[in-house]
Formats: structure tokens, C-alpha cells, sequence
């Protein structure tokens, strides 16, 4: 079996089976961000800085900083530009929602690597 096949191969057995390796990226809003558990949830942070364009009318402002988004066990979600949101999974991926802002994780699987920190009932 070629190399490009035995990766497929084994790509498609670990989404199959609904396993991320713990060294899994996850991608929203063409950003790349890294997984970390614990006891309190879930921890998102981008692996490169976020630009984004901050509105508040003549204050308006632009940030460019490493992002982190907090997705707690209670279902509650927190971003530091954006506040507290909610955030729930199905089986189209899982999404963040804030008062004004959305971030979407199509096709992907929150799975910790000490399945003992994995959140259950955060269903949309």
C-alpha cells in the first residue's frame, strides 16, 4: 500500500470512529486552533494570531493577538473580544455562539485525549 493511501486509510478510520490524536488541529473561520482538557471543559487556542476588526462606532479598533475560547462543562463558552456565549455539538460539528458573533467547527469532534475530561449533554 502507498504511503498516501495507508494515511487515507488511517484518516478515515479515526473520524470514522470519531478519535482525534491528540496532536488534532481544529479549523474555524480559516484559523487553525489547538485542543487542550481539563476537569472544567474544553480550551481552544488559535496556533497563530487573530485579526479582527473590533466595532464600536468612532472607537473602532483592530486586535491581532493568539485567541483562546473557554467552552465550560455547563455548556457556557468564553472569548475575551467577544464575552460569554453558549456552545453545543451535533453531528454536523459543534459551534461557539456569542451575543454578535458565531464561530462554526464544521465536521469536527471535541475529544480529549483522557476521555475522563470528554463533555456530554452540550447536544444543539
Amino acid at each position: 500500500m502507498k504511503q498516501s493511501s495507508r494515511m487515507l486509510v488511517t484518516a478515515a478510520a479515526l473520524f470514522a470512529g470519531g478519535v482525534l490524536p491528540a496532536s488534532a488541529q481544529y479549523i474555524a473561520d480559516n484559523h487553525s486552533w489547538n485542543l487542550t482538557c481539563n476537569a472544567s471543559g474544553y480550551q481552544l487556542k488559535s496556533k497563530y494570531p487573530v485579526s479582527r476588526f473590533v466595532e464600536a462606532g468612532a472607537n473602532s479598533s483592530t486586535t491581532e493577538a493568539i485567541e483562546t475560547i473557554y467552552l465550560g462543562k455547563s455548556c457556557d463558552a468564553q472569548h475575551k473580544l467577544f464575552g460569554k456565549g453558549k456552545w453545543c455539538w451535533a453531528n454536523g460539528g459543534f459551534t461557539v455562539e456569542f451575543a454578535k458573533n458565531s464561530i462554526g467547527f464544521p465536521r469536527q469532534e471535541l475529544a480529549c485525549s483522557n476521555p475522563a475530561f470528554d463533555i456530554d449533554g452540550c447536544g444543539c
